[in-house]
């Protein structure tokens, strides 16, 4: 884990099994709190069955829960991710685009597992059908794949197979950052984009990614999340403040065996940004 991480009350970004989390949502809700953890945000890839199952067993939670989702979306040529906040769950825009969003995950494993298994790699496309989370993702891919055989571990599953230069890749068409925000935003939400130093974007390039955001109605970036490189946040800070964004921060915690990611556990979110949550 990050030396420099704090121990923080909010958490605004975390996953269920119901996308590529390890616990159901039972288990993170005590593994959170177990972690200092008194707001959070569940937000899982294209899904919100963590939240309609909360709702519907009238579940009594630890913590205050913050209905959230992580939508995929397309800058350019590069897969970016927008968490909504403070979603309608039961919106029928939002429930009908997440619905579309799962049903082409699965298409799109399926044609990988056509690729892999052009390649030699048998039991993929059976596999990937049996797979049971709502929201199906390329982590769940290299997870087959790695109990296949066909690669010591997920890195270089990535690396060789499915990863953007990887033998069997197919390339995603997620739909464009504006329809994304419009989805969060009918539907009630606060758009935030997601960590944004993942991309391996230049800062031109981020420039450019915040100004598409802000016109489309944006209103967060994530500032504070594991492994953020401390300058390229003090200058997102700055780019943040002149588009009249607000700051998030989550861990963007999948499992407890990853060590080096704990729920609420983060660098500080920079003081000169106005936090998210007094949107609220």
């Amino acid at each position: 884990m990050n030396p420099a991480a704090h121990s923080h009350a909010i958490d605004l970004h975390c996953h269920t099994h119901y996308s590529d989390g390890s616990l159901c949502v039972d288990q993170l809700l005590s593994h959170v709190v177990e972690n200092g953890v008194k707001t959070l945000a569940i937000t899982d890839h294209d899904s919100i069955g963590a939240h309609l199952e909360i709702a519907e067993r009238a579940l009594q939670t630890p913590c205050e829960i913050i209905p959230g989702v992580e939508i995929s979306c397309q800058f350019g040529n590069r897969e970016i991710h927008v968490v909504g906040l403070q979603i309608d769950i039961n919106n029928q825009d939002l429930n009908r685009f997440l619905s579309n969003q799962q049903r082409y995950r699965r298409q799109r494993l399926s044609a990988f597992a056509e690729k892999l298994e052009a390649l030699g790699i048998d039991g993929v496309s059976e596999a990937v059908a049996g797979l049971s989370p709502e929201s199906v993702t390329r982590t769940h891919l290299s997870q087959i794949l790695v109990s296949l055989g066909a690669a010591p571990d997920s890195n270089r599953v990535f690396k060789r197979l499915i990863g953007r230069k990887g033998k069997a890749y197919v390339a995603a068409e997620w739909p464009d950052l504006q329809e994304v925000v419009e989805v969060i935003s009918k539907a009630g939400g606060h758009a935030i984009i997601a960590h944004p130093g993942r991309y391996q974007l230049a800062r031109r390039q981020l420039k450019e990614l915040i100004s598409q955001f802000v016109a489309a109605g944006g209103q967060g970036i994530e500032l504070a999340y594991p492994n953020a490189d401390p300058a390229l946040i003090r200058w997102l800070s700055e780019q943040a403040i002149a588009a009249g964004l607000h700051g998030s921060q989550g861990a963007d915690f999948h499992n407890p065996e990853w060590r080096w990611v704990k729920p609420g556990h983060f660098a500080p979110m920079p003081s000169n940004v106005q936090p998210i949550w007094e949107l609220w």
